[in-house]
């Protein structure tokens, strides 16, 4: 089971639709029509295989990702507005 969408129906009960690894568009159109309809907390999951792995950074050491890259993150900037040049 690649992706599934999961919902409380009109009653609040839970229900879910599963769909195939190559089916991300039907699934996501399903998901926007539950919203649409005003079914709440409708949401998508998914375990795909293809995956590289777990979304985010997994690994920094000394400043850097497993490939060598420079990974620089600070949350110091978040909600300050743009800086001042």
């Amino acid at each position: 089971m690649g992706i599934v969408v999961f919902w409380l129906d009109a009653a609040s009960q839970p229900a879910c639709q599963r769909f195939g690894e190559g089916e991300l568009l039907a699934a996501l159109a399903f998901t926007e029509a539950r919203r649409r309809e005003g079914l709440r907390h409708v949401c998508l999951s998914s375990e795909l295989a293809d995956s590289v792995g777990a979304a985010g950074v997994q690994a920094v050491e000394g400043g850097c990702l497993p490939d060598g890259e420079r990974y620089e993150f600070s949350k110091a900037h978040r909600g300050a507005g743009p800086t001042r040049g």
